[in-house]
């Protein structure tokens, strides 16, 4: 069974998706299937995560050294993004949500960061962390591409 994903704006539209739901999970239901249902506020778009990734992947081309994988990178500059702009007036609500932030011991004795991922960034993170990531590569000499999607 596939997930059903769909933003909602208004009353018609959440109504129109229950009906649908419904369909879909009443014969799962019917069969001694579990499912789960899931609501939830939007978070980051689509477009932001195709966006951020996109500057991310060229700040670790261009930069490297600790940038240099692109995975290791996301992590990195979302933990410089959140010491950068945790203070700030108009994310400090959006930081909070996420808790304190914390750092704990892999099972190699590595360090990992724990808590902040981008899956879970609102629409004002998502937008911010966009900027940041703009900028940050505009001070280190990145060349990015002109964007495909521009409407995003």
């Amino acid at each position: 069974m596939d997930t059903i994903r769909k933003p909602l704006y208004n009353a018609q539209q959440g109504y129109a998706a229950l009906l649908e739901v419904w369909k879909v999970a009443k014969a799962h239901l019917v069969a001694g299937r579990r499912l789960v249902l899931v609501l939830q506020p939007e978070t980051r778009t689509l477009a932001q995560n195709s966006h951020f990734h996109s500057l991310i992947g060229q700040i670790a081309q261009q930069i490297g050294g600790d940038l240099a994988d692109e995975e290791d990178a996301k992590r990195i500059l979302i933990s410089a993004f959140k010491i950068n702009t945790i203070n700030d007036v108009d994310l400090r609500e959006e930081w909070a949500k996420f808790g304190d932030y914390r750092l704990g011991r892999g099972l190699y004795g590595e360090t990992v960061m724990l808590g902040t991922q981008s899956r879970k960034f609102s629409l004002k993170l998502g937008a911010a962390f966009i900027t940041w990531l703009e900028a940050f590569g505009a001070e280190h000499g990145v060349k990015f591409k002109a964007r495909e999607d521009a409407h995003a």
